[in-house]
């Protein structure tokens, strides 16, 4: 596993002096950082601003995760464990509800270059997400950053029980079912859940690296940290996680895994 990691890590730094050669990126103007991102949800009551939820409409074109996406541990557990927001649960988790706790290695290939990134908390009802969301990062004089959140609120709802809607369990056609099909009839069915009212939120900061920054919102808060890295270190890090990475146009990678312009979902966005 080693000698594999070696040869990707070194086929990626040759991999690099081609994209300087041909004009794709410069050393010289490429700059990378470590991207941190926590989004947590204030308890109900401590704000007297109002906060309006509208309803889904459709939840058909919501992203909804695989059974085994639900499963999966978190990939940038070990990289957090590092960071700034390490050890957030043990300092605000017990007075908030920690949504989203994420960690990205960005590569900007030259000054206005922007990165997409899509996330979603780990919480989830019926395998949709309580929250989804979405951060484009602009590398200029400062890291410009545009969030855009959709917090969801969620309902079940019982179905009626098939004697109300006329259905006659000791009819003839009941010998046609067995023991196991009859029972799973009589039984109320209980729809899973759904997402019933949305929260859409856009926030927009501008930072220097280094610097903690706080996004304020009666519902939602969010906290922001950019620390600059070595090229190489960036690399390597991408390196080690992906044996054959692919390289965008931003040179960053979806999950460590595709590019921006390969996002394997996308999230839809209910007005």
């Amino acid at each position: 596993m080693k000698s594999l990691i070696a040869i990707a890590l070194s086929l990626t730094l040759m991999n690099t002096q081609l994209f300087a050669d041909d004009g794709k990126i410069d050393p010289d103007t490429a700059r990378a950082y470590q991207g941190y991102l926590v989004t947590f949800l204030w308890p109900e009551g401590q704000s007297t601003e109002q906060v309006d939820y509208k309803n889904v409409l459709s939840s058909a074109k919501l992203l909804r995760l695989t059974d085994e996406e639900v499963a999966a541990p978190n990939s940038t557990n070990q990289e957090l464990g590092k960071a700034p927001f390490g050890k957030i649960e043990d300092k605000i988790g017990r007075h908030t509800k920690i949504l989203a706790n994420e960690t990205w290695t960005l590569i900007f290939k030259r000054p206005g270059d922007t990165i997409y990134k899509n996330f979603h908390s780990q919480q989830t009802k019926d395998n949709y997400p309580e929250l989804t969301g979405s951060i484009s990062i602009k590398l200029g004089r400062y890291l410009e950053s545009n969030i855009h959140y959709q917090h969801y609120l969620f309902d079940s709802f019982t179905l009626p029980d098939p004697n109300e809607l006329g259905i006659n369990h000791e009819s003839d056609n009941a010998s046609l079912f067995t023991n196991t099909d009859s029972e799973r009839m009589t039984k109320p069915k209980f729809k899973e859940f759904e997402p019933a009212l949305i929260l859409t939120l856009n926030q927009s900061n501008k930072t220097a690296s280094k610097k903690v920054n706080y996004l304020d919102h009666p519902t939602i808060g969010t906290l922001l940290y950019f620390e600059p890295i070595e090229l190489e270190d960036a690399i390597e890090k991408i390196a080690l996680q992906t044996i054959n990475p692919e390289t965008g146009e931003s040179l960053n990678y979806n999950d460590l895994k595709s590019t921006n312009e390969l996002a394997r979902r996308t999230i839809s966005t209910q007005e």
